[in-house]
């Protein structure tokens, strides 16, 4: 899609889907994979809930090496 002013509109669709979605735990089966994805995100807001889910889901998500206070 071309970035000049006014042109926002698509002429075909999209050529590639993705046949399978993506798993942080395909490759990755250490304790500390499993660690992470058996967290639970209790304490902190509905927008901050879903930014953390989101990390852990696409393996962005790093533990802390000492608390945070929030």
């Amino acid at each position: 899609m071309s970035s000049e002013k006014g042109n926002v509109s698509r002429t075909r669709p999209q050529r590639y889907q993705n046949a399978r979605a993506f798993r942080n735990d395909k490759y990755d089966t250490s304790a500390r994979r499993k660690k992470i994805n058996a967290k639970l995100h209790d304490g902190v807001c509905q927008h901050c809930k879903g930014i953390l889910e989101w990390r852990v889901k696409f393996s962005k998500y790093k533990l802390l090496s000492k608390p945070k206070k929030w």
